[in-house]
């Protein structure tokens, strides 16, 4: 091996400069050959770089884009968003009651986002009476009802009868909070009269019977609560369940303090006379005595409302 090496020595001697420029010349390929794989490689580790930053990139906007699962069409609150709006009903009162209030709260600042970013009317009158319902539950009524007032502007600019109706509900259901039965019972009448899903009309004939179980309507309040069943599904037991607190709470004021007022017709109520007292609810008309019959009249009527137990 050390034989062959000085050979090669010798033989390359007589032409040194030969071999100068050949060994020049091929430690020049190797360097470019080194040089061209050094930036190969890192290009190739460049463009790695490159396309997963892009694609990370990418997939982050991709998640941003995404809507998680949706209640209703545009809403941007899921079924367990709006879960935290959980209350009980008070059988002596028919008042909402909460227990978790700061699950309330949590939902109440979620809703800032997406009320700032909507654009769409529709979708921006929902979520305004979702802020109102929780302001509602959380007893801060001035809040819940400026949140339910501007809710009906935008869904009046819309155009949209389904969320004019909800948002009316709601601020009649805030109304009837704060005393004001006669604004409170003007805004359920138009909701229960227009041409809207029964679902929509049952939630707001419950509410207007709890208005009417307030001013001691005991008859109307039992209209409403049979309308509410009537117009409700057949398989929601909750709704079943609170109507029977309801009633239960009716009949107990009735043999109290009796019937009260016949049941206003809707003209009556969307068209109250003002000069007269208010004890009546704005009906118009002084309170009649209640008559013995009442009961069993109403229960003909209306078969299904009948005292538990």
């Amino acid at each position: 091996m050390a034989d062959g090496q000085h050979a090669a020595t010798m033989e390359a001697a007589p032409t040194g400069q030969n071999g100068a420029a050949t060994e020049a010349a091929a430690t020049g390929q190797h360097a470019t050959a080194t040089e061209a794989a050094t930036t190969e490689r890192d290009a190739a580790a460049t463009e790695a770089a490159t396309t997963g930053r892009d694609a990370t990139a990418t997939e982050a906007a991709g998640d941003e884009r995404e809507p998680g699962p949706e209640l209703a069409p545009h809403l941007p609150l899921t079924a367990a968003d709006l879960s935290a709006i959980r209350w009980r009903l008070d059988g002596a009162t028919l008042r909402e009651v909460v227990d978790d209030r700061q699950a309330l709260r949590d939902l109440g600042e979620r809703l800032d986002g997406p009320l700032a970013d909507e654009a769409d009317n529709i979708v921006k009158a929902g979520l305004l009476s979702v802020r109102a319902e929780v302001y509602r539950l959380l007893g801060e009524l001035g809040m819940a009802a400026a949140a339910s007032r501007l809710a009906l502007a935008h869904a009046e600019s819309a155009q949209d009868l389904q969320s004019q109706v909800i948002a009316q509900a709601e601020l009649a259901h805030v109304l009837r909070l704060r005393g004001d039965y006669m604004e409170a019972d003007r805004l359920f009448q138009r909701a229960v009269d227009a041409e809207v899903p029964a679902a929509v009309r049952s939630v707001v004939h419950e509410n207007a019977g709890r208005s009417c179980f307030d001013q001691g309507r005991h008859m109307e309040a039992l209209d409403h609560f049979a309308r509410a069943v009537r117009l409700g599904a057949a398989e929601d037991t909750d709704l079943v369940e609170r109507i029977g607190v309801c009633l239960e709470a009716v009949y107990i004021h009735v043999l109290r303090d009796g019937w009260g007022p016949y049941p206003r017709r809707s003209p009556e109520i969307l068209t109250p006379l003002t000069g007269r007292p208010a004890a009546d609810g704005g009906s118009g008309r002084a309170a009649e005595p209640a008559r013995a019959d009442a009961s069993a009249e109403t229960t003909a009527e209306h078969p299904e409302v009948r005292p538990r137990g």
